[in-house]
């Protein structure tokens, strides 16, 4: 029997936006109903990779595939089989969040009642039932919340998170998390940035960290250190993410004596 085709495939993939490269010659695989950790410093190119492997850029060279088809800009049905949430999140701020959830969901081809439901269920689990404000006059954490629902609206085979934690609170981070292992459990693939380490070690099963410009140092299951084993590499052992993500990266800080 056949194995089944990797949710995403990324071969030789470049960006470069005129003489600056910001991203070299990435090439990885992700299995299906894996969660994904993909890492790296400010400025590696983690949201680049992102837009080009989600129709959202197009790379300079290199392909890309995602449930075993080949993928670009153009391909809309593939784009209909994905959930993504960018690092710009994408929110049009005029709409109240049930508008814009149920125009997301349109666009994706879901049925009046479907389309309802699914709004209503969302808002109500994630706390934005409030009616009285655009999308404008939400707080950060709030507008995070209102993209993952419409990453997950249409509930997609392949999911892309550009940092769907950052600026939400506990109560919320604990949902997403839930609904995120249940979206593998069910054989779908995230496929996630994240600068919260401990986060990843604790979510993801496999993780790719990359360096200044989108090169990848690493790639490797981490779900080992759950297990207080550690991942050996450059003849040491790692006993946690950071540590890890440290070496291969190379970033160190300098002490300030003042303080």
């Amino acid at each position: 029997m056949d194995s089944p085709a990797d949710a995403i495939r990324i071969s030789g993939l470049v960006k470069r936006y005129g003489a600056v490269t910001a991203v070299e010659n990435l090439s990885l695989r992700v299995r299906p109903g894996t969660m994904f950790g993909f890492l790296g410093p400010n400025g590696s190119g983690k949201s680049t990779t992102i837009g080009c492997i989600t129709g959202l850029l197009d790379p300079t060279a290199g392909q890309v595939e995602i449930l075993g088809q080949p993928f670009d800009s153009e391909n809309a049905a593939i784009k209909r089989r994905i959930g993504v949430m960018p690092e710009s999140l994408g929110l049009f701020d005029p709409l109240y969040a049930h508008e814009f959830l149920a125009f997301v969901a349109r666009m994706f081809g879901l049925d009046e009642t479907t389309t309802r439901k699914r709004v209503t269920e969302l808002l109500d689990a994630l706390e934005l039932t409030d009616t009285s404000k655009t999308l404008a006059d939400y707080s950060t954490g709030m507008r995070k919340r209102v993209a993952f629902a419409a990453s997950v609206i249409h509930t997609p085979e392949v999911l892309f998170l550009d940092e769907p934690f950052e600026s939400i609170d506990p109560a919320g981070v604990a949902l997403m998390k839930q609904w995120l292992r249940r979206f593998t459990e069910q054989g779908r693939t995230v496929f996630m940035t994240s600068h919260v380490l401990e986060t990843v070690e604790r979510l993801c099963e496999e993780v790719a960290i990359i360096t200044r410009p989108g090169k990848l140092v690493w790639q490797g299951d981490v779900t080992v250190l759950a297990s207080d084993g550690a991942i050996r590499f450059d003849g040491r052992e790692f006993r946690a993410l950071e540590p890890l993500f440290l070496h291969l990266t190379g970033e160190r800080y300098k002490d300030l004596s003042w303080l």
